[in-house]
Parts: structure tokens; sequence; C-alpha cells
């Protein structure tokens, strides 16, 4: 059984393809609307494996935009899926885990209770935070003048947080507890004459990993499920973003994975929810 899953946004769609619960295909497409870059994604897929769309036998639509889209020019039976039933269940298929908090990272962040048995599943909307990706975009064209994520992430490799953030050692001068000496005990607290563009670019995305895994962490607490945390989203893959999630968490006394293929959870979940109905 074909099936594609699809996570559509205002203008950038993740697809993937799966026959009989295996993905065969992944494909992301940025355009200029949401169903434009829905039916690019699903056209590539099917032009990368070799399907046509008559070969598919039912497509799973889900995420912010799909409340008010339709799909009925392409003649195939669609579902909308949830977009929290879908974070969910994607997050416990890439992890392989049968029961965690799922925290996706998008625009804005997203945390889900997910529990699986057998071909049964629960989905729990726990909460979130505004923070996210939108966060990094915003101050970063208001605050670098960069237009595009991807270059605030290049700067930052150039960044030093100690020129930026007031750190646990400025105010006792080493550890304190649990809590290492580099710590951040106020974000941007340590602004100054001296703080270059791409300590700044450091300090927004450690600012933005940090809430983050705070927020999920005292969220997952609330299931006794600190140390069984996933992260997925387009975020998380990047490497100076996930190494702040998982110490942040990590001196919280938290535990936390991000499985490969992460930005693609939503649209696999999606596509499972199809699969196990």
């Amino acid at each position: 059984m074909l099936i594609a899953g699809l996570d559509i946004g205002g203008s950038v769609t993740k697809g993937v393809l799966v026959d009989n619960e295996k993905i065969i295909a992944y494909s992301e497409v940025q355009a200029s609307d949401s169903i434009t870059s829905a039916l690019g994604c699903l056209g590539r897929l099917l032009a990368d494996t070799g399907m046509k769309i008559r070969d598919l036998r039912k497509i799973a639509l889900t995420g912010s935009i799909t409340r008010r889209l339709k799909l009925d020019m392409i003649e195939i039976d669609y579902r909308i899926v949830d977009e929290i039933e879908a974070i969910g269940l994607g997050g416990l298929y890439l992890s392989g885990k049968n029961e965690a908090i799922v925290v996706s990272v998008g625009t804005g962040t997203a945390i889900v209770y997910a529990r699986r048995y057998g071909k049964e599943y629960s989905v729990e909307h726990l909460g979130g935070t505004g923070v996210g990706g939108g966060t990094i975009a915003g101050l970063g064209k208001l605050l670098l003048k960069k237009e595009y994520p991807s270059n605030i992430f290049k700067e930052a490799l150039g960044g030093d947080l100690s020129r930026v953030n007031l750190q646990v050692r400025d105010i006792v001068g080493g550890p304190i507890g649990r809590i290492p000496a580099e710590a951040t005990a106020s974000n941007f607290g340590k602004v100054g004459d001296e703080t270059r563009s791409e300590d700044i670019a450091l300090g927004l995305i450690t600012m933005i990993a940090e809430v983050i895994a705070t927020v999920a962490y005292f969220a997952a607490k609330q299931k006794s499920l600190e140390e069984n945390i996933i992260f997925v989203g387009k975020l998380p893959s990047q490497e100076i973003f996930s190494k702040r999630l998982l110490d942040t968490l990590n001196v919280l006394g938290g535990k936390a994975v991000i499985p490969k293929n992460a930005e693609y959870a939503t649209a696999i979940g999606a596509a499972k929810a199809l699969i196990d109905s």
C-alpha cells in the first residue's frame, strides 16, 4: 500500500512516500504558496521513485495550513490528520520508542505526550511555546540584519558566548551545585561595546535552545518522562542548536534524542496515522 504523507506549511512542504510501512522517499519543497509547495513536493516524491499518481492509495495531509487546504484537483483520496497526532506518531516511529515526550521545533514549539501499544496509540498535547525558528528569523533580522536563518547559523560559528551572556562563573566565580560555570545566568546580560555580531548570533541561537529545552524538561516531568524526550523538526538538526538543547537538558537532569530525519517526523506521523487506521 503506497501512501504519501505531506506536512504543509505556508510556503514549505515536507513529504514522505511510504510503501508497506517502509519509507522509500523524502522531499522538501518551498514555493510561493501552500498549494504549490504541496503539489511540488508530491510530484518530486513520485518522480524520485518512478511512481505515478495512480499508484497512490491515499494521501495524508497535516500541518498548520491544512484546515483550509483542499487537493480535490488531483482526484485521489486524502485525509487531514491532526498535526498533534502526527507529531506524536512521527516522533515515536523515528525514535523506536513506545512512550515519550515529543517536542516539535518549528516556527514555534509544540510539546506532545505520545504512547503506543501495538496498533493502538494515544497522543496528548501538553502545550508549548511561541519561541522557535520564527523567533530566530525575526530577531535575526532586527539584531543582525540577516534575511535568512542559515546566515545567522554561519555567523554564529565564530561567536563567543562569554562576550554576550552573563555566565554563572561571572557571578559566583565557578560552578554552583550541578550548574557548570559556563551555564547561562542571563541571556544577553553581558552585551557591551566589545560584543560582535557573531557573538550576538550565537547568543540568539543559544537563548532559543535553552528556552525550548527548559520548557520541554518541565513538561516531561509532569509525565515522569524527563529522560525520554524526542526533539523533531528542522532546527534540532543544526549542530550548534542541538548541542545547546542537549547540554541544557543534561544540566536539568533530562535526556533526549534527535533522530535521523527529524525534520520529516510530522509528515511520517501523518502517513502512519493512515496506515494504522
